[in-house]
C-alpha cells in the first residue's frame, strides 16, 4: 500500500483545509490554538518565505552573501514542551505537533516578533531561492495570549512583546508546529531549529498575510536570531534492511512433488541510540511468481509435524523466535534466524515450465513508543502489507517438472497360426510408471500401425485413466492371415498425459507367424484288365492294358498344387501322354498334365494304353510316380503300382475248322422226252463258279470227285435223253466252300432247304419244267 510521506500529507492537509479569510481583521479569524496564527487554517499555502528571502522581496534590500548574519538576541524561544510527551517524527520528514512555546525578550520591547522554522536543512536565513516557501512560521497573534509580555504595541497584526512590566517571557500554549524532523547530534530527539525576526520600531506595518510576505523580517542583515536545541519529539527510529537468502550450498530447485529449501534471515538495527521492537515474523510465498502472496508462514508458530500428501508450503524446522522483553532489538544489534520450508507441488504449470515460489520474510517493527517503525514501500509487492511492515528482498526458487513414464506391452495368442490364417487374440497394457505427484494419467492416444485408433473403436468402451501403479487392458481379437512363411508385425503406440498435460509415451510390437500347413498328394494307379494273356514267342504279339491315372489334393491342404510331371518305371516319362479327362469324377476336355491345377480336395484323373508282352506266369509292375508343387513352392509327390499277371492259352494249341462241300448231282430222265438242265441253284444262287452266297461260295470250275469217281462241272443246257436212251443220265458236281473258315471261331450254320435247297430244273420241248431240288444242313462246334 502507498503511503504518504508527511510533508505530502502536511501540503494536501493544507489545501483541503485552507478556507476563505480576510487578509485584515484579527477578530475574524478563528485559531484551533490561541497565541499565534493556525498557518492549516489560513487561505494561503502552509509554507511561506524563508527569513532571507522574504528580506530580499523590500525594495532596497540586497545580501552579498546570499544569507543574512543573525547576530541580535533581542528575541528568542527559549522552549518548546510538545503536548503530547510520546511525540515523534521520522527523520528528514517535515512534521506538525502541538507544543507550548516560551518567547522571551532581552529588550525591553520587541515589535512584529516572527519565527521562522525551516522544512529544509537549510537554514530560514540563507537564500533559499525566488519563488521557494521551504520554511514555515511562528506567528504570535498580539496579547493572545493573557501573559504581561505578551501585548500589543503599535495596532498590526502581528504580536509584540515586552518586559516592561516585569516577566519577560511568555508561553503559546498548544501551539501548532510544522518543521523538519532532524538530529543533528544523533541523541534520538527532535532538533527545534528557527530563525526570529522582529522590529525595532513601533508602527503598523506587520499582517500574517502576505503583503508581500508574511510576519516581520530584520531591520537589517543582523537584527536577527537563529538558534537550535533540542526538544522531547522521539526521532522514530530508521528502519532496517531485511535480508533473504537460501542457506550456503542448498538448492534452490527441485524436482516435483517438491523438496525442502533452507533459508535464513537476518536484519541489523540501524539506529545507534535506540532500539527496535520485532512483533511478528512471517515467511511470505507468492507461487508462481505473478505478484499474488498465497501463503503466509509464521516462523514464530508450531512446526508442521507431518507432512500432508496435498500442495502446499509446510513450516519443517525454525529457530526463529521473538526475542525477551518483546522482541527488543538493541541499538546496532542484529537478528537473525534459519528455517526450513517444505513445498509440495504436483500440479506444475501445463507447459511443464517450473513452477516458481518467490519467498521474502516480512516482519512488524515497533519504537520504543510502542508506534510503528515504518520504512516506504519495502513491502509494496504485498497489497495486503500496512504501514510498520517490512519485508525482506525476495528469494525465488523453483519446482521443476519431471516427465511421467509409462510401459506399453502387445502380445498375441497365438504368436503362431497356420496359413492361410486364424483369429488371434492380442492384449495391450499401459502400465502407469508415474508417481503419485503425476497419477492418475489420462490415456490420450493408442494408435496401432495395422489396426489403427484402438480408442476410438477396439477399445472404445474402456475408462483412459490410469492410477498410480495401475494398468490399463484392451484385448481384442483379429483374423491374420497370410501365406506361409509371411510374418504379421504391428506396433502399439500410447499416449498418455498427467495432470500438467506432460507426455508420457510407449510402444511395443507383437509378432504373428504364418506357418506352413504342408500339402500333399496321392495317386492311385489302376491296371484293366489286371491279367492278359501270354504273348508267346512270336515278338510282334502284344497284351494291350489301359492305365487310369487318379491324382488327388489332400483336403486337409491349404495351397492348390500345380501338377509338372507323370514317370513311370518301366514306361519311363508319361507327362505327355497323360491327358487329364476328368475332374472330381466329371469329364473335361483332355488337358495337358503339365500346368494342371487342383484345389485342395479335388482329384482327376487320365488313362494311357500300353500294350504289354509276356509269358503265362509272368508279371508286369509298373510304379508310376506323379511329381508338383504347391502355393508356397514346396515340392510334392505321390507314387502307386499296378500289377498285371499273363495268363496261358487254353488249349495249348490253337485249332482252326474251315469246311468245303462237294455237291455230286445225277438227274435221271425217266419221260420219253429229252429234257434239258435249265437251272442249277442253291439258296437261289445259280452254280457259277465264284458266285456267292451268304454263307458260302461256288467253287465248279474243275467238278470234283468223289467215291473215286470224277465228276465234270455242271453245265446248263446239257440235254438228257429219253429214258432208256443210253443218255436219260446225267452226273456233274461242283463245291460249295462254307463260311466261315478258319479266319475266325465262328460256328458254321448252313440250311438250304425247299426252294432254297439245291434245286435243279430240266424243261422238255414244250418248256414243260420239272423241279428236282434237296436240301441241305451243315452245322459246327468250334
Amino acid at each position: 500500500m502507498k503511503r504518504f510521506k508527511c510533508k505530502q500529507l502536511i501540503r494536501a492537509l493544507g489545501i483541503a483545509l485552507i478556507s476563505t479569510t480576510s487578509l485584515y481583521g484579527v477578530t475574524s479569524l478563528t485559531t484551533a490554538n490561541a497565541g499565534a496564527y493556525d498557518w492549516l487554517a489560513l487561505n494561503e499555502p502552509t509554507e511561506k518565505y524563508c527569513m532571507a528571502d522574504a528580506y530580499l522581496m523590500k525594495d532596497g534590500n540586497k545580501l552579498a552573501q546570499d544569507a543574512l548574519n543573525c547576530t541580535a538576541n533581542d528575541v528568542e524561544i527559549t522552549r518548546v514542551t510538545p503536548t503530547d510527551p510520546s511525540a515523534e517524527c521520522n527523520l528528514g520528514d517535515v512534521f506538525s505537533f502541538e507544543a507550548d512555546v516560551t518567547v522571551r525578550t532581552n529588550a525591553n520591547a520587541r515589535w512584529d516578533t516572527t519565527f521562522y522554522l525551516p522544512l529544509t536543512d537549510a537554514s530560514p536565513q540563507v537564500v533559499h531561492g525566488p519563488g521557494l516557501r521551504d520554511c514555515s512560521m511562528i506567528l504570535p497573534i498580539p496579547g493572545d495570549s493573557g501573559e504581561t509580555a505578551d501585548v500589543q504595541l503599535d495596532g498590526d497584526q502581528c504580536g509584540d512583546i515586552t518586559k516592561a512590566n516585569g516577566p519577560d517571557e511568555y508561553v503559546l500554549q498548544g501551539e501548532t508546529i510544522t518543521m523538519l524532523c532532524a538530529d543533528g547530534d544523533q541523541d534520538n530527539r527532535a532538533d527545534f531549529t528557527y530563525c526570529a525576526a522582529w522590529d525595532n520600531i513601533e508602527r503598523s506595518n506587520c499582517t500574517y498575510g502576505e503583503d508581500p510576505y508574511a510576519g516581520q523580517i530584520p531591520n537589517n542583515k543582523s537584527k536577527c536570531n537563529c538558534d537550535t536545541f533540542n526538544i522531547d519529539v522521539f526521532i522514530k527510529p530508521a528502519p532496517p534492511t531485511v535480508i533473504k537468502a537460501l542457506a550456503i550450498g542448498h538448492p534452490s530447485s527441485r524436482a516435483e512433488p517438491g523438496g525442502t529449501f533452507d533459508y535464513t534471515m537476518t536484519f541489523t538495527n540501524p539506529n545507534a541510540q535506540t532500539s527496535l521492537f520485532i512483533t511478528s515474523l512471517t515467511d511470505e510465498i507468492d507461487i508462481g511468481g505473478e505478484g499474488t502472496f498465497d501463503r503466509t508462514v509464521d516462523l514464530w508458530g508450531g512446526l508442521d509435524t507431518v507432512l500432508p500428501l496435498v500442495d502446499g508450503v509446510y513450516l519443517t524446522a525454525s529457530n526463529c523466535s521473538q526475542p525477551a522483553n518483546g522482541g527488543e532489538i538493541l541499538p546496532s544489534a542484529s537478528y537473525s534466524c534459519a528455517f526450513t520450508v517444505h513445498i509440495v507441488d504436483r500440479d506444475l504449470p501445463d507447459d511443464q515450465s517450473p513452477e516458481f515460489y518467490d519467498d521474502l520474510v516480512k516482519l512488524a517493527l515497533l519504537d520504543k513508543n510502542g508506534d510503528i517503525v515504518t520504512d516506504g514501500d519495502s513491502c509494496a509487492a504485498i497489497p495486503s502489507s500496512v504501514a510498520g511492515d517490512h519485508c525482506s528482498n525476495e528469494v525465488t526458487v523453483q519446482i521443476t517438472n519431471l516427465a511421467p513414464a509409462i510401459t506399453v506391452t502387445k502380445t498375441a495368442n497365438p504368436t503362431e497360426v497356420l496359413e492361410p490364417g486364424a483369429n488371434v487374440l492380442f492384449t495391450i497394457t499401459v502400465d502407469n510408471d508415474a508417481q503419485f505427484w503425476d497419477s492418475p494419467l489420462t490415456l490420450t492416444a493408442l494408435n496401432d500401425t495395422v489396426f489403427g485408433d484402438l480408442l476410438a473403436d477396439e477399445c472404445s468402451a474402456l475408462s483412459t485413466s490410469i492410477s498410480e501403479n495401475g494398468t490399463y487392458t484392451c484385448t481384442f481379437t483379429k483374423f491374420i492371415g497370410g501365406n506361409a512363411g509371411d510374418l504379421h508385425s504391428n506396433v502399439v503406440s500410447a499416449t498418455a498425459v498427467d495432470d500438467e498435460l506432460d507426455q508420457a509415451t510407449g510402444n511395443d510390437s507383437a509378432m504373428v507367424d504364418i506357418r506352413d500347413v504342408p500339402s500333399s498328394i496321392t495317386l492311385v494307379k489302376t491296371a484293366t484288365p489286371t491279367e492278359v494273356l501270354e504273348t508267346g514267342d512270336d515278338p510282334n504279339n502284344y497284351s494291350d492294358v489301359s492305365y487310369n491315372f487318379t491324382f488327388t489334393v489332400n483336403a486337409a491342404g491349404v495351397d492348390d498344387v500345380t501338377f509338372s510331371s507323370l514317370v513311370d518305371v518301366p514306361f519311363g516319362i508319361l507327362t505327355g501322354d497323360c491327358m487329364v479327362d476328368s475332374v472330381n469324377g466329371n469329364p473335361i476336355a483332355d488337358t495337358a498334365l503339365s500346368g494342371f491345377v487342383l484345389e485342395p480336395g479335388d482329384y482327376a484323373s487320365c488313362d494311357i494304353t500300353k500294350s504289354l508282352q509276356g509269358n503265362a506266369g509272368d508279371t508286369h509292375l509298373n510304379t508310376a510316380t506323379i511329381r508338383g508343387v504347391d502355393e508356397d513352392g514346396q515340392d510334392v509327390d505321390a507314387s502307386d503300382d499296378a500289377l498285371v499277371t499273363f495268363t496261358p492259352l487254353a488249349p495249348d494249341t490253337d485249332m482252326a475248322f474251315a469246311t468245303s462241300m462237294l455237291v455230286v448231282l445225277e438227274l435221271s430222265n425217266g419221260g420219253f422226252e429229252d429234257v434239258t438242265l435249265t437251272d442249277l441253284t442253291v439258296m437261289g444262287v445259280d452254280v457259277v463258279d465264284g458266285a456267292a452266297g451268304a454263307d458260302f461260295i461256288f467253287r465248279n470250275a474243275i467238278g470234283g470227285e468223289h467215291a473215286g469217281v470224277s465228276y465234270s462241272a455242271c453245265a446248263i443246257g446239257t440235254v438228257l435223253g429219253y429214258s432208256g436212251s443210253g443218255t436219260d443220265t446225267y452226273s456233274c458236281a461242283f463245291t460249295l466252300e462254307l463260311r466261315p473258315g478258319i479266319e475266325n471261331t465262328d460256328a458254321i450254320s448252313f440250311l438250304a432247304g425247299g426252294v432254297n435247297g439245291v434245286v435243279a430244273i430240266v424243261a422238255d420241248d414244250e418248256g414243260t419244267e420239272v423241279i428236282n431240288g434237296v436240301s441241305v444242313e451243315v452245322n459246327t462246334i468250334e
